[in-house]
């Protein structure tokens, strides 16, 4: 059977993904070299799988159906897990979406959800119905690589080249092991030039929760 959740192998906690080919601003600024869309992830890779697509339709079309909420909200009761991340694939299409994201987390105080997002428009006139709860924090996404979020967003994401020079918190995850070790920027930077990146078996969230916690205003991720 289907699952309306999904596991990110790296990261805690469960996850929500639709098919990122559907999205409505990051559809257009996959195809602008310099975007942080450009070449991204979920348009590639295991995420093209048929049973992987298959997967994320699914959880469209219940998305989209008035089920939704109390199935979503049955499915996380079931896990242990404290984290959930909406859409690790896809974005949010309509302020329908968004508050349907609202009441699942109103309807699951125990856990801590984060929401990545390109759709600061959509967002913004669905927080003009309703609240955002304590438990969940929005991330709205700089459009562009090795630009700053504007410093009036609450809460933000960029992507930078140059780990040197974060904008906000740099997020480690590049460097950490399942175990929540760091291995040192010269054994990464050594790995990468080799590219043996692989035999590090990095790319953790580890103890990290910096993502969903709304006091850490901007989180910078390597591009890669």
């Amino acid at each position: 059977m289907t699952s309306l959740l999904s596991k990110p192998s790296k990261m805690p906690g469960t996850s929500f993904s639709i098919d990122a080919e559907l999205c409505v601003t990051g559809g257009k600024l996959a195809k602008i070299p310099g975007t942080v869309c450009f070449n991204c992830y979920a348009l590639k890779g295991a995420y093209r799988w048929k049973p992987v697509k298959k997967a994320m339709k699914y959880r469209l079309d219940k998305l989209n159906s008035p089920e939704f909420i109390s199935d979503m909200v049955a499915e996380l009761d079931k896990k242990r897990a404290k984290e959930h991340r909406w859409f690790d694939s896809g974005d949010v299409h309509s302020v329908a979406h968004c508050l349907k994201i609202i009441a699942v987390c109103e309807a699951t105080p125990h856990k801590r959800h984060w929401i990545p997002t390109k759709e600061r428009t959509i967002w913004q006139d669905a927080l003009k119905m309703v609240d955002l709860p304590k438990n969940a924090v929005i991330r709205y996404s700089a459009h562009k690589v090795d630009v700053a979020p504007p410093s009036k967003w609450e809460n933000s994401s960029a992507v930078i080249k140059d780990i040197t020079k974060p904008i906000g918190k740099l997020c480690e995850a590049y460097r950490t092991k399942k175990s929540g070790e760091m291995v040192s920027q010269s054994e990464y930077q050594t790995a990468k030039k080799n590219k043996k990146l692989g035999k590090l078996d990095v790319g953790y969230c580890g103890n990290c929760r910096a993502c969903w916690s709304p006091d850490v205003k901007t989180v910078s991720y390597p591009e890669h």
